[in-house]
């Protein structure tokens, strides 16, 4: 009777409390119901000012897929961060840590659906505020479609386009070709230059507010779109003989042909650029800054330099310390000597000590309190080179040479140099100046290495000057450029990875893999299973 007495009141008592529980949550639970809607911060359902999404948008376009989210896979695609190791313009030494390992040994990629999501909340939003007659929203984000789309697949092949983006009524979506992706962005870029001639034509367009690169200009929008859809064009040069049916060759030449209808960047001042500001955001110099010593400037990008007296050399590196204790001058080409990127880190740390190596140019680069140059997400010289590719690979007709020296003059002018500027050249820690080089522009486009040559020589030319050009900018296209043409040759070797070559592409996203079934299909048609060696359509010979 005793141990029942217990047992009873023990059940009785723990009846009592879950009741007292059930009670409290109900009654929580209504307070919580009660809660009024907090006007400050926006739901799904809320109205957001397409200025806003727009903004955010613009930001995301220049860190890369994934990285405003962290995705696994991110890579934030700014200067001297990985990406510029892996385009070989500069080599980390002994801190894998904080200074990055050269290795070309990724395997996930990020994806930009996140930014698919706010392209369609914006797309709403602005034909909810706007309607969709003139709206410049629309027609931007026709852009920024096409270019995240073209983004991705250059990454890992065939992706999700068509049936991507609809949320709960598709979780599994198809996979579209990479032919059938790329036809499909070019198709947005021509409905897009056609949408803002209707708006130039207008006296009703709307404002384009939250216009963070060009102040709500529709012509120079126009222009990145029909800019980048060169770009386009060159990336599919691999397929232009094969494919009659996209017409390449033939987009590539109305486009040149008629400016009216196909605006193209026409200056730096048309560039597509993230400006930096220093109260606000600026690359990440920290470790250069704490570490001058371990960050030396690739030899594929001085061996050019040098090799044509190029005045971009002294922007970019310092003189190697033992060529200058060799008595050699600190404007001397020859005192400059780059890094090969395979080499074994553990190597190059050991010959860097002895002063063999240029370090990067701590008194341009380094400053806490500035940044000397925009970064370029798609710029007027790239085009330039582009134009110049096309026309000599006989896409078209015009001056290729014209176009090839349009490139150069506006590389060189981004990075504020021109005939006899003085450009300060120090030590690896900035601490001290050994003087100030003089550009000699003209003998540097006298060089007989530079002056413009027809046939293969010229599309060499080509291809390293836009090489030269896309210093510290513009993405991952170096290293595409590289993938597609072989030009200029990377450095490869031991420090690469365990297989001594560079990877073709990336991996699908895991979670693609996991939970999309028609992810294994489309690895399976296309390779012989998801790895980074093999080439996708795009870029099979």
């Amino acid at each position: 009777m005793k141990n029942a007495s217990y047992f009873t009141s023990f059940s009785t008592l723990g009846l009592g409390v879950v009741i007292t529980m059930l009670v409290t949550l109900v009654s929580c639970k209504k307070q919580f119901e009660e809660l009024p809607i907090n006007p400050n911060v926006a739901n799904e359902n809320s109205n957001v000012p397409p200025s806003y999404l727009f903004r955010s948008l613009l930001v995301q376009l220049r860190l890369g897929g994934g990285v405003a989210d962290n995705m696994d896979g991110n890579v934030p695609e700014e200067p001297w961060q990985y990406v510029s190791r892996i385009n070989q313009y500069q080599t980390g030494l002994t801190f894998p840590l904080y200074g990055g390992s050269n290795e070309a040994n990724w395997t996930i990629t990020a994806a930009p659906y996140s930014m698919l999501r706010d392209i369609i909340k914006l797309e709403q939003q602005a034909t909810s505020a706007f309607g969709s007659v003139n709206n410049p929203y629309l027609a931007v984000c026709k852009f920024l479609r096409a270019y995240i789309f073209v983004w991705y697949s250059n990454r890992v092949g065939d992706i999700p386009m068509t049936e991507a983006g609809l949320g709960a009524a598709n979780f599994t979506p198809k996979f579209d070709t990479q032919k059938e992706v790329f036809e499909n962005a070019l198709q947005l870029l021509e409905e897009a230059n056609e949408d803002f001639e209707k708006m130039m034509a207008s006296t009703t367009t709307i404002r384009l507010d939250g216009d963070i690169y060009f102040n709500r200009n529709v012509l120079r929008w126009r222009k990145v779109v029909n800019t980048f859809k060169i770009r386009v064009l060159l990336s599919l040069s691999k397929r232009a003989n094969d494919t009659p049916d996209m017409r390449i060759k033939e987009r590539f030449a109305e486009t040149l042909s008629n400016p009216t209808k196909f605006p193209v960047a026409e200056a730096n001042a048309d560039n597509l650029a993230f400006a930096w500001v220093a109260q606000f955001n600026r690359p990440n110099v920290q470790f250069r800054f704490q570490y001058p010593d371990q960050t030396t400037i690739a030899s594929t990008f001085l061996d050019i330099t040098t090799a044509t007296e190029d005045p971009r050399t002294f922007i970019a590196a310092t003189p190697a310390p033992k060529a200058l204790a060799d008595g050699k001058a600190f404007d001397d080409f020859t005192a400059y000597k780059g890094t090969e990127n395979g080499r074994p880190q553990g190597t190059l740390n050991l010959e860097s000590q002895s002063g063999m190596y240029s370090y990067a140019n701590f008194l341009r680069y380094n400053r806490i309190d500035n940044y000397p140059e925009p970064y370029i997400i798609l710029g007027y010289a790239e085009l330039c080179f582009n134009m110049a590719e096309g026309i000599n690979r006989g896409w078209a007709g015009g001056d290729a040479a014209d176009w090839y020296e349009k490139g150069i003059r506006a590389s060189l002018q981004f990075f504020g140099i021109s005939e006899g500027s003085s450009i300060p050249v120090g030590n690896l820690t900035g601490s001290q100046t050994y003087g100030q080089a003089r550009a000699k522009v003209n003998d540097f486009l006298n060089h007989p290495l530079v002056r413009y040559q027809s046939g293969t020589q010229g599309l060499e030319q080509i291809l390293k000057q836009r090489y030269v050009a896309m210093w510290q900018n513009s993405g991952w296209e170096p290293f595409y450029q590289n993938r597609r043409t072989g030009i200029p040759a990377f450095s490869v070797g031991p420090g690469t990875n365990g297989q001594q070559r560079l990877p073709r592409r990336w991996l699908y996203p895991a979670a693609e893999v996991q939970n999309n079934p028609n992810a294994q299909t489309a690895i399976s048609r296309q390779f012989s299973s998801d790895n980074v060696f093999e080439d996708t359509w795009l870029t099979k010979d």
